[in-house]
């Protein structure tokens, strides 16, 4: 889920927009002005990599730190890299953050219909951009689809992950009685929007806290997630069904002694706390903080809060296992 927050230069441009009349290609700059900014001011460029499986990856890179500890941030379903910036602005300097559009979100490239997007496919995806960009070991954190991916890393390659960190993270996917009676009884899934407008519900369900951003810059990323729609769709039920978003009652997790933190929002509309529990049970090495008044996705709502639960929680992991 794409986010509301674009800072202090976006309330400068809306003004700007509107001593100019309003006039769309200024609400248009006045978007993109307030996104660049964010990223700047978390020490983050905009980066494009090609790797081996023909994949044109769009994705967001620390400015230098080469030499800091190398940090994975995944996004969730429908989202892109925007959903991390606010996360990383907290701790900027201190790691080398690499957070990109997963395939068949933002603007990676193809965003195709033929594609699979199944859990262990994004993982491997993950992985050649990993060697491309010379990130051996690293921690990795997922929110959402992303953390089940996380998870996924984590299995297959264990030796490579320092850390894992699953925020509101799906791989048990234990939905709220809410959401699923919402799935069950809609034509439509309130997380793929089919026009611009409707964006406004799905964040509705993504956040319990506003973070307050212009209807108009709503409406634009909205536009953004109604144009990718099809892409979405195929993404939903390629993962609806994967094994790997399921995992309660299978050993995998049992099976991974990465060291674990398991971040929620008490208030997540989508998959819900009892989901905590479980991961707290099955993964051999893992600690919870829960965030309360805080929705599906904590990074973006209580970055400042998120941050710090991550920065004490990295700082207590070594770099190389005993």
């Amino acid at each position: 889920m794409a986010w509301r927050r674009v800072g202090l230069i976006l309330a400068v441009a809306v003004l700007g927009a509107a001593l100019l009349g309003g006039r769309e290609d200024t609400r248009r700059w006045a978007y993109h002005q307030g996104i660049a900014f964010e990223q700047w001011r978390a020490g983050l460029e905009a980066l494009r990599v090609s790797t081996e499986d023909g994949l044109d990856w769009h994705l967001l890179q620390s400015k230098g730190g080469e030499e800091a500890p190398v940090v994975l941030l995944i996004h969730g379903f429908g989202a892109d890299a925007r959903n991390w910036v606010r996360f990383a602005n907290q701790l900027e300097g201190e790691y080398r953050f690499i957070i990109p559009d997963l395939p068949g979100h933002g603007d990676t490239l193809p965003l195709t219909t033929s594609m699979d997007y199944r859990v262990s496919k994004q993982a491997d995806r993950l992985f050649g951009l990993l060697n491309q960009l010379g990130a051996e070991r690293f921690h990795v954190a997922g929110n959402s689809m992303g953390g089940a991916i996380a998870i996924e890393m984590a299995r297959q390659h264990p030796g490579r992950l320092i850390s894992l960190g699953l925020v509101d993270a799906a791989g048990v996917t234990l939905q709220t009685q809410e959401f699923r009676d919402v799935l069950a009884q809609s034509p439509g899934n309130p997380l793929i929007p089919q026009r611009a407008e409707d964006f406004h519900t799905t964040l509705d369900w993504a956040a319990e806290r506003s973070v307050g951003m212009p209807d108009f810059a709503i409406t634009l990323m909205g536009a953004e997630k109604a144009a990718n729609a099809k892409v979405a769709e195929k993404v939903w039920a390629d993962i609806e069904g994967d094994p790997a978003m399921q995992l309660g009652q299978s050993d995998v997790l049992l099976s991974i002694n990465t060291p674990t933190l398991v971040l929620w929002g008490r208030e997540d509309r989508l998959l819900g706390i009892d989901n905590v529990a479980v991961f707290t049970r099955t993964l051999p090495n893992a600690r919870a903080v829960i965030l309360d008044g805080v929705g599906h996705v904590p990074m973006a709502e209580a970055a400042g809060q998120s941050a710090e639960v991550f920065r004490v929680f990295w700082s207590q992991v070594p770099e190389r296992p005993d």
